[in-house]
């Protein structure tokens, strides 16, 4: 029996039944491919949520352990508290909530009801928490004598929070709302404003609580904006492959069945031998990364591959604050 049966001797019943199976299969497949480990979403507005609340309670925390009984001056509304506070009969956490809340107020009529909605919650929220902190956890003295392994902590904790916060396109308000209404009616960048508010409040700690606190909030100052980009950059690290190789078929099927991802392909000839090769440029994470080399390695011992460190990716798979 021939098993090599010419399509076009089927009847017209089995070739809309082939059809039909056809396009069931192609149906699962996707279906599969949905399902795959490697899919890549975004994140959902539940997690951004969760991940804004963590965010605005971690960087409290810090504040409330670290900064206000050290008196570290590291620019914002908290640092404005702890200047306003040293004369007034009202503590730092309380300051705060009132600075936030009014310029929130401020916010709203200038910048808009949508920045508000979304920069209050977490404004208020981290506000609150350090207020709750001041009541059910008091403290007004520092955890050590060391005031250097103190002011790495009141700018590390909080540095998370912020950099968790830029990476969903958020903000905790504060003296960013200040910076944004001055970015509005004048031609001054955002992160000058924002700067030069923060050294201001830095300067003045020098003169109300003495040269060595004030020395550590200026170290505090610039360490905050290395270690917040620090941060950010390790939040969207990935992996760029420049793969040089024979095997391109076999490469491209892992790379869209496996990994679940695209890439583009070049052709590309060797200078010494002139032998034509395929050129992959591909992104990656870094678990699909260790995989994808492994695989590559065992399908073409003989390929050339660099791999690079990058961020910021922008694109289907990948996403930075301003595709969030």
């Amino acid at each position: 029996m021939n098993e090599n049966i010419d399509p076009n001797n089927y009847s017209d019943k089995e070739k809309i039944k082939h059809i039909l199976d056809r396009n069931a299969a192609i149906k699962i497949l996707r279906k599969d491919r949905k399902k795959d480990k490697f899919a890549h979403k975004p994140l959902s507005e539940k997690k951004k949520f969760l991940l804004m609340s963590f965010a605005a309670i971690l960087m409290a925390n810090g504040t409330h352990f670290f900064k206000y009984p050290n008196h570290f001056v590291i620019g914002g509304v908290e640092g404005a508290s702890i200047l306003l506070s040293n004369s007034l009969a009202l503590s730092p956490a309380f300051i705060t909530l009132i600075l936030n809340v009014t310029l929130l107020v401020l916010a709203y009529f200038i910048l808009g009801r949508k920045f508000v909605l979304k920069t209050g919650y977490v404004s208020i929220l981290n506000s609150l928490t350090a207020l709750a902190l001041s009541k059910v956890l008091p403290h007004t003295t520092p955890f050590t004598d060391n005031k250097l392994l103190e002011l790495f902590c009141a700018v590390l904790i909080p540095a998370l929070g912020s950099s968790i916060l830029f990476n969903l396109s958020a903000s905790s308000g504060g003296t960013d709302i200040i910076a944004m209404i001055i970015n509005k009616y004048t031609n001054l960048n955002i992160g000058k404003s924002l700067l030069m508010g923060d050294s201001i409040l830095t300067i003045l700690s020098i003169k109300i609580f003495g040269i060595e606190i004030g020395l550590l909030s200026c170290l505090g100052l610039l360490m905050k904006g290395v270690v917040v980009n620090q941060f950010i950059s390790s939040f969207n690290t990935a992996k760029l492959f420049l793969i040089i190789t024979s095997k391109q078929e076999e490469i491209s099927v892992f790379i869209r069945d496996k990994l679940n991802r695209s890439a583009t392909v070049l052709d590309g000839t060797g200078l010494y031998y002139k032998k034509d090769q395929s050129v992959f440029l591909c992104v990656t994470n870094d678990y699909e990364a260790v995989l994808f080399r492994k695989y590559i390695k065992e399908i073409d011992p003989r390929c050339f591959i660099t791999v690079l460190d990058t961020s910021s990716i922008i694109g289907k798979g990948f996403y930075t604050t301003d595709l969030q």
